[in-house]
């Protein structure tokens, strides 16, 4: 069930935002289909294929599923739980995946057929988590460091990587983990630091060691003070950078632009349920139900996750100076990154 980006210096832009972390499995689980009995018109009498890895930062999608929001508007959507969701949306077997914008800024360079409909959230929620003791005061400390992060090009390991070197000359040895080995690594001793995203940051804040106390904490955040001198640190991952969007498969909105523009009206329905309280009972009962962490790391979690549908062109379009910086593609796409029949709405 399965902006302004002040810190995006790669080319004098940059910025962050994560990976597809919080799956409940890595097995994939039987599709869901919505069982609420449509009472709004019917549109192309086809269901929409949501290619999902579960994340508390998709809880929009789980919140408009659960609560009926697509089939009111007469919209069968199907949940299926894979790791592999954009090749899915580019392959014509799944129609929308939520997704790190990376992943999905490069298929699109490449003309393969996917784009980006509309924002999932803002901002990144991306940071870099340290035991409390860790002997790291300001960023130049990190340099050398084993650091957990999921890849190369993840936005916040992008992010963190090019404020450290741009502006510190600061370089740290990436350990490829998900957030969850990353958490367990951290936990192990095997890397001195890990760059989580929620819900996991909340729970690795929850930790107690022996006598009660935290392990660990956050540092260069935009919250925190690491060199205890009174003031707080810039974040590295930057200003408010965008974090996930949404993104669908380009013949799906050439042949079924309505049902894409019903599904991205009932997300933001979602929006407006879950921002009014992000911590009420029977929104946290949802996540619950697609993520395996704690109930309290959802609690905690919850009310950092900006949900949006207003694309932060600006900062997505950064990303992709970002990944030409590194190699990993050969052009910007620019503003052929967002698909055209959603401009107006998105953005």
């Amino acid at each position: 069930m399965k902006k302004t980006m002040c810190l995006f210096l790669v080319l004098s832009v940059f910025s962050t935002a994560l990976w597809a972390g919080g799956k409940k499995n890595e097995t994939p689980a039987p599709a869901v289909q919505q069982s609420s009995v449509p009472t709004g018109p019917a549109l192309s009498g086809k269901k929409v294929i949501v290619a999902d890895a579960n994340s508390t930062h998709h809880l929009n999608l789980y919140v408009a599923y659960e609560k009926g929001l697509f089939a009111k508007r007469g919209l069968e959507v199907e949940i299926q739980q894979t790791s592999s969701g954009v090749a899915a949306v580019v392959g014509g077997e799944a129609d929308i995946v939520f997704n790190c914008p990376t992943g999905v800024i490069t298929p699109i360079a490449k003309g393969q057929n996917i784009t980006i409909i509309s924002q999932v959230k803002i901002p990144c929620t991306s940071v870099l988590v340290v035991p409390v003791n860790a002997p790291i005061r300001n960023p130049q400390d990190v340099k050398d460091l084993q650091i957990a992060g999921l890849s190369t090009t993840c936005c916040a390991v992008i992010a963190i990587r090019n404020s450290l070197r741009t502006q510190y000359n600061t370089e740290f040895e990436l350990v490829t983990l998900a957030p969850g080995a990353a958490l367990a690594a951290l936990e192990a001793g095997s890397v001195r630091a890990a760059i989580l995203e929620e819900p996991f940051v909340a729970e690795a804040l929850l930790l107690k060691n022996a006598n009660g106390q935290p392990k660990y904490k956050t540092i260069f955040d935009g919250h925190s003070d690491a060199n205890s001198d009174g003031k707080i640190d810039a974040n590295l991952a930057g200003a408010n950078p965008p974090c996930r969007t949404i993104n669908a498969n380009t013949n799906f909105l050439a042949t079924r632009l309505d049902d894409a523009k019903v599904f991205i009206e009932a997300i933001e329905e979602a929006d407006k349920i879950i921002l009014a309280n992000p911590t009420a009972s029977d929104i946290v009962d949802i996540a619950q139900k697609y993520v395996t962490v704690s109930r309290q790391a959802i609690i905690d979690s919850n009310p950092k996750l900006g949900f949006t549908i207003k694309l932060d062109t600006a900062g997505l379009k950064g990303y992709a100076d970002a990944l030409v910086a590194q190699g990993t593609i050969d052009r910007n796409p620019g503003d052929a990154l967002f698909a055209s029949q959603f401009k107006g709405i998105t953005w």
